[in-house]
Parts: C-alpha cells; structure tokens; sequence
C-alpha cells in the first residue's frame, strides 16, 4: 500500500474538524423502537400494576436476613486466613507463630 493509499483510507476513519461544528441532531425517546420480545431475553424488571390513579404498584416478598463479618488475618510469613470471631492472639497455621492482632477503630 502506498502512502497516499494509506493517508486517504486512515482521513476516512477519522471525523475532520469540520465535522465537530455540524449541529447535533437529537432523538425524541418516544420515536426510538422497543426491543422484540424474544424467549432468549432475560427479564430485568418485575411485572408492574397500574393503579387507579395512574400510579405505578408492585409488591415483593420482605424477608430477613443474616449479617455476618469476617475479618482477614494475615501473618509476616505472608499466609493469609479468615475468622468471623478473632481473638486478639492466634497461631498461624502455616509458620506456628502466635500472631498478635491490633484492634480495629
């Protein structure tokens, strides 16, 4: 490929300056398709009720929950473990060091 050749294929991929002071051209949402519906499309929304007075109503299930944390212990020797109750000294299971634990503020 020639240099020429090359110069005009690259000045096609590129927008030139003049390009940048064209006016914007907007488009209204309301004009824009909907997505078909397909059977291989995963729903991301609920199924949503309109009410009486044009609001939108859906329900969900609240249910309790657990919270538990855990805290990453890590020795000098580099191994690293976790614990949802650590002590303020424990042993490390890779060198045998007792491994002393600052508290967190």
């Amino acid at each position: 490929m020639r240099l020429k050749d090359w110069l005009n294929d690259v000045s096609e991929k590129f927008y030139s300056v003049s390009d940048r002071f064209k006016p914007t051209e907007y488009v209204d949402y309301h004009d824009v398709p909907d997505d078909t519906e397909s059977p291989y499309r995963a729903r991301v929304s609920m199924a949503v009720d309109l009410g009486d007075e044009g609001v939108e109503v859906s329900e969900r299930e609240i249910v309790r929950g657990d919270m538990q944390m855990v805290y990453a212990i890590r020795c000098p020797c580099g191994r690293r473990w976790f614990d949802t109750a650590p002590e303020r000294l424990q042993v490390c299971p890779k060198c045998g060091k007792a491994v002393l634990l600052q508290p967190l503020d």
